[in-house]
């Protein structure tokens, strides 16, 4: 009974709440679990990049292998990309004899996407963390990243689905917010919940761009396609028929 009466006071002095004492740790690391797939899903879909010269679509393709091993494509026209749980990541642009490396801070085909954003959930990506702000519904937690371009990255998760639904990146000092990305419409797809709508806003630049999804699991994809010597070639993607105009699917 001493213990608890002395938790219980230093958690008042210090200002920290004992659900970020006793829970916050555990919750991360289901956080981590929820973010790791078992079997390999696709999402086939849309960006959107929106800037001061207009809009700019494409069709897209991502595949993630399990554990956390991603590969990202657009049709037109033609980058790849390929985030390894391992730490390896290479990019392909079209024009370009072949694939080279793809830095944290690398926008994905000039969208407000950079490979650190692309990159899963990874508590070792952090050296510290502590709740900001929670309710019923969610957890918001700042993290102090180890090796980032980002100095502090806020994340709003889902209490319950354990995903994230906002998260803010920081850089230089804890008040200069540079990005806010949203995760939206999560879908269980097998036993995991994935989201269908994906935006990034960059503040300064007033840009905006943003993924629509929609998942499938065990889809059939070349081992090859998850070999960095094999972006520079063509396409093995098998992208789905398009939707004449004015038939619906189902």
């Amino acid at each position: 009974m001493r213990i608890v009466v002395i938790v219980a006071l230093l958690t008042s002095l210090t200002g920290v709440s004992r659900a970020d004492v006793l829970e916050l740790e555990p919750f991360l690391r289901s956080a981590e679990a929820a973010s790791l797939v078992t079997v390999p899903l696709r999402a086939d879909g849309e960006m959107i990049v929106n800037s001061g010269s207009g809009e700019i679509r494409a069709s897209l393709a991502l595949i993630i292998r399990p554990p956390a091993d991603s590969y990202i494509e657009l049709r037109n026209p033609g980058e790849k990309a390929l985030v390894l749980s391992t730490g390896q990541a290479q990019i392909f642009t079209p024009g370009a004899s072949k694939a080279g490396d793809f830095p944290l801070a690398a926008s994905f085909a000039g969208s407000d996407f950079s490979r650190e954003d692309l990159e899963p959930f990874r508590t070792a990506r952090y050296k510290d963390w502590r709740i900001s702000d929670e309710d019923a519904a969610t957890v918001m937690v700042t993290f102090y990243p180890k090796d980032s371009q980002y100095s502090l990255v806020v994340i709003t998760f889902d209490r319950d689905k354990k995903v994230p639904l906002k998260t803010q990146y920081y850089r230089e000092t804890g008040s200069n917010l540079v990005k806010m990305r949203r995760d939206n419409n999560y879908v269980m797809v097998g036993r995991k919940w994935m989201p269908t709508a994906i935006s990034m806003e960059s503040f300064k630049l007033r840009t905006r761009s943003e993924l629509t999804l929609q998942w499938s699991q065990n889809p059939t994809f070349p081992p090859e396609l998850f070999d960095a010597a094999f972006l520079a070639r063509p396409s093995l993607i098998q992208w789905p028929a398009a939707v004449p105009a004015g038939a619906t699917g189902k």
